[in-house]
């Protein structure tokens, strides 16, 4: 019986790029493993059943790819993405496979439930250095793409990875956003005879592409200028592609601080379809969102503040209002590279402008951090 090497073909010699790639069809088992062969190109076979073969002379070896990786292997360029230094192989949790190119930097990942995505660079070495799949982000759910502010990013199923030229790598779950406080500089001037002291409270409205809620603060009692108001609520938990926060200061004379709830719920709804109709994001999902919304964001989401002013006409209990609007860069360094700020007890990593009317003057602060 012939040995696999003793059936290789005339000028398929076991140190050419045609004879490795040979060896590694007789290996595997030949038709019988990979089916008929579709086209023989100097340094890579592919066969009709959708794999390959490659070589890589830097190995000195030839590797196989198949299926769902192969396929995102061709839509990457084939080679001008890489070349393989491994056979397909089963992940160590036996849900996964993957293949590693380019001396192990680059690699496309698939399982049933992510397919096959591929991950690179800065991106890539961070992962591996977390743990790969076995990382508290799992298994990456896109390509490698790009992100705002001439950033890249990798999703993953629990999180992602973000990068910049001039940041590197950055590993983020998620982001939360708080509400941490309100500080009075100046109180208002028209509190009337009863008391000289202000009782404000803050209608927040917190839209980001895919979301929108309204909430409001507690009254703060007997506010004097000066004073500080340390607090904290939830306004988002979610990945970093973006978000506006509509401030309105309002001061609480009498009746339900709620009672403009809402209709200020209604004039939100509205402003925030449009700005997702101009966006164009309704249908997208994932990382191109923050990309199509970054640069557009404080522009079309909605000026919460100025709706609601204009729904309320009058204005009577309305101190004034403001947006804040964060981008995804500055979602991801203020969660996970920024410290925290203090003024008067409340902790915060970004401000308002100052929100004057009524002879007032007021500042809301925010925190965010990692999830």
């Amino acid at each position: 019986m012939l040995t696999p090497i003793e059936r290789i073909p005339v000028g398929h010699n076991v140190f050419t790029p045609q004879g490795r790639i040979h060896s590694k069809f007789l290996a595997k088992g030949g038709d019988g493993f990979f089916g008929p062969i579709a086209q023989k190109e100097p340094t890579v076979w592919t066969f009709v059943n959708g794999s390959a073969i490659v070589d890589n002379p830097d190995e000195q070896e030839a590797f196989e790819i198949h299926g769902a990786i192969y396929q995102k292997w061709r839509a990457l360029g084939g080679i001008a993405f890489g070349r393989p230094t491994t056979d397909e192989t089963t992940t160590p949790d036996g849900i996964g496979r993957f293949n590693h190119f380019n001396a192990n930097l680059a690699s496309i990942y698939w399982t049933p439930v992510t397919g096959a995505q591929a991950i690179y660079g800065a991106i890539h070495q961070k992962w591996v250095a977390l743990g790969s799949e076995a990382s508290y982000l799992g298994y990456p759910t896109s390509d490698e793409t790009d992100f705002p502010e001439a950033g890249r990013a990798n999703s993953f199923q629990n999180g992602g990875i973000y990068w910049w030229p001039d940041l590197g790598a950055t590993d983020l779950r998620g982001v939360v956003l708080q509400y941490t406080g309100l500080h009075c500089f100046g109180e208002t001037d028209n509190d009337g005879f009863l008391t000289t002291a202000d009782e404000p409270y803050l209608v927040l409205a917190v839209t980001s592409p895919q979301s929108k809620i309204v909430v409001n603060s507690k009254t703060y009692d007997d506010v004097d200028g000066g004073e500080g108001f340390p607090d904290l609520m939830e306004l988002y938990r979610g990945p970093p592609y973006g978000i506006n926060i509509g401030v309105l200061l309002m001061e609480h004379d009498e009746g339900d601080p709620n009672k403009y709830r809402e209709d200020i719920q209604v004039a939100v709804d509205r402003a925030h379809a449009a700005g997702t109709v101009a966006l164009g994001t309704i249908p997208v999902v994932g990382l191109p969102i923050a990309v199509i919304a970054g640069p557009l964001l404080g522009k079309f989401m909605p000026a919460i503040a100025e709706a609601i002013n204009d729904l309320l006409g009058t204005g009577d209990d309305t101190i004034g209002g403001t947006n804040l609007t964060l981008n995804a860069r500055q979602m991801v360094v203020l969660a996970a590279r920024t410290a925290n700020s203090d003024l008067n007890g409340i902790g915060f990593k970004v401000e308002t402008d100052m929100i004057s009317g009524e002879g007032a003057s007021y500042k809301a602060y925010f925190g965010i951090i990692p999830a």
